[in-house]
């Protein structure tokens, strides 16, 4: 079982919700409402889960006016929190394994950089079902706030495609079924 997948089963969701939000977003300062609909969460228990990690030194709030803005703070603890939730790694792995044993795939290829929340993913192969894999992209989406767009291309279209330029720049296979 993934590392995730343990912290998931042992801990509540919602506060890991909350933490890799701040994670994945470091250095930007964020009002409860606005974490509320972006972990899709209610503001009640949205700010219970705020004052428990600003309790603990996780998070640090400053007042602008009547509203508090909340920020990850740069301490011991949330190092050891951003190891342990590091997001892009982690899940585009979890993705490659829950994909790579469909019909039909060939090889996944990361396109371009590693960004904040975000990868882009070719999935290359014949008859690969596009709604399991919109599932899945979902389902990640929801659960760990962290896009993988995907493109599912024939090894044909992607050798054309990739002949007129079109997939120049930074790739690395992820899987290649043998």
């Amino acid at each position: 079982m993934e590392s995730i997948e343990i912290l998931e089963e042992l801990f509540d969701n919602k506060i890991l919700k909350v933490l890799r939000h701040f994670i994945a977003n470091q250095g930007q300062e964020f009002y409860l409402r606005e974490i509320a609909t972006l972990t899709h969460l209610s503001p009640a228990t949205t700010y219970r889960i705020l004052n428990k990690l600003v309790k603990n030194n996780i998070l640090r709030f400053s007042e602008l006016k009547n509203n508090k803005l909340y920020m990850l703070e740069e301490n011991k603890t949330t190092e050891y929190l951003k190891s342990v939730l590091k997001l892009e790694k982690r899940i585009v792995d979890l993705f490659v394994d829950k994909v790579k044993n469909m019909e039909g795939l060939e090889s996944i290829i990361m396109h371009g950089e590693e960004k904040n929340n975000k990868a882009n993913l070719l999935l290359i192969g014949e008859g690969i079902n596009p709604s399991e894999v919109k599932r899945l992209c979902a389902e990640i989406k929801e659960k760990y706030d962290f896009s993988i767009t995907s493109l599912s291309l024939t090894r044909e279209q992607f050798g054309q495609m990739s002949a007129m330029g079109l997939y120049s720049g930074k790739k690395k296979v992820l899987f290649e079924k043998r």
